[in-house]
């Protein structure tokens, strides 16, 4: 049985459809339970879903959790995706719940009896290292400079000395940043991708302004799912740390080309300057930023397509056809 902490959360929940899709009895764990667009579709799918409220800083409750239902294969994802504001004003409950609810989790799948654990790390583990001169292995030096990184960097170092002590497979998914379907504005989320917010704004029927800088490497949600199943399903890991990304850069544009042909209607174009734009790519936009080095994770998925041919076109049409479907799903920042 597979289980997935922040199991409400955007990668968690496409994690939670992409195992019951395949037909897994999965736990979903999270502070709020399933929203219910998404209890209601998953309800169809051929998997067993069981939803339970938890905090992952409970180490008890989780360990009654997995010992209950009997969970082999854990992915913890919870976690507070902090801003500069969080930042400011509530540093020690970011912390908490990235750094000592991972611990939490960990420790409770010891206590479980779990064979693999893949914890959610990010690419904030390099900090500028995406400014240099080219892509970003997972054996560059890391310096994070946010707390967002500084916990995700800690939660890695907290995982390989836990696994390392009790014999436990744990691994790192460094997951640069994500777009896709499911994505909300949960209020633990402060960083919501440029697609979404076009994506909103395109189902309000506003104009879309968008400047003309800030490709990046930006991933899709249901391609992260597949890459944390082969993290928790591969019977031995090759490394610790794995990047999970296309292996390109690429501008909004593209998917704003790929959202006008499902809604034709959709007013965008480039705005004059980054004042006038309505969408904010929470990015340095003055200096080109290199994608992740994704050679680890082909070797792991090696039917995928990654890097230079990543299939894009494809991913923005499944998820522009996604935003089609769901009108419902941007028409306020709750679900």
């Amino acid at each position: 049985m597979y289980a997935v902490t922040g199991g409400s959360g955007f990668v968690g929940l496409n994690l939670v459809e992409a195992l019951l899709r395949r037909g897994e009895t999965v736990l979903s764990v999270s502070l709020d339970g399933l929203p219910a667009a998404a209890a209601a579709e998953f309800a169809g799918l051929p998997g067993r879903l069981v939803d339970r409220v938890a905090d992952v800083t409970d180490g008890a409750a989780l360990r009654a959790l997995l010992a209950e239902h009997g969970v082999r294969r854990l992915f913890h994802g919870a976690v507070i995706t902090a801003g500069e504001a969080r930042e400011r004003s509530d540093a020690a409950r970011i912390l908490e719940v990235n750094l000592v609810g991972a611990t939490r989790a960990v420790e409770a799948a010891v206590a479980a009896g779990v064979e693999r654990v893949v914890l959610a790390s990010s690419s904030a583990v390099y900090g500028d290292a995406f400014f240099g001169a080219g892509p970003v292995a997972e054996d560059a030096p890391c310096e994070p400079r946010t707390l967002y990184g500084i916990s995700k960097l800690g939660v890695e170092m907290m995982g390989r000395r836990l696994g390392g002590l009790h014999g436990l497979s744990v691994a790192a998914a460094r997951i640069t940043a994500v777009m896709g379907a499911w994505e909300r504005d949960t209020g633990l989320r402060d960083t919501l991708s440029p697609m979404f917010q076009i994506a909103r704004l395109a189902q309000q029927g506003r104009p879309v302004r968008i400047v003309r800088q800030g490709p990046r490497d930006w991933v899709h949600a249901p391609d992260v799912a597949q890459a944390l199943i082969r993290l928790l399903d591969a019977a031995v890991l090759d490394h610790f740390a794995y990047n999970v990304a296309p292996g390109r850069t690429w501008h909004p544009a593209r998917f704003c080309a790929a959202l006008g042909r499902v809604l034709p209607g959709l007013d965008w174009d480039y705005a004059d300057d980054e004042a006038s734009a309505n969408v904010a790519f929470l990015d340095d936009l003055t200096r080109t930023r290199q994608p992740a080095d994704v050679q680890r994770l082909q070797a792991l998925m090696p039917d995928a397509v990654l890097g230079a041919d990543f299939p894009l076109d494809a991913a923005l049409d499944a998820f522009a056809r996604w935003v089609a479907a769901h009108p419902g799903w941007f028409a306020g920042p709750e679900r």
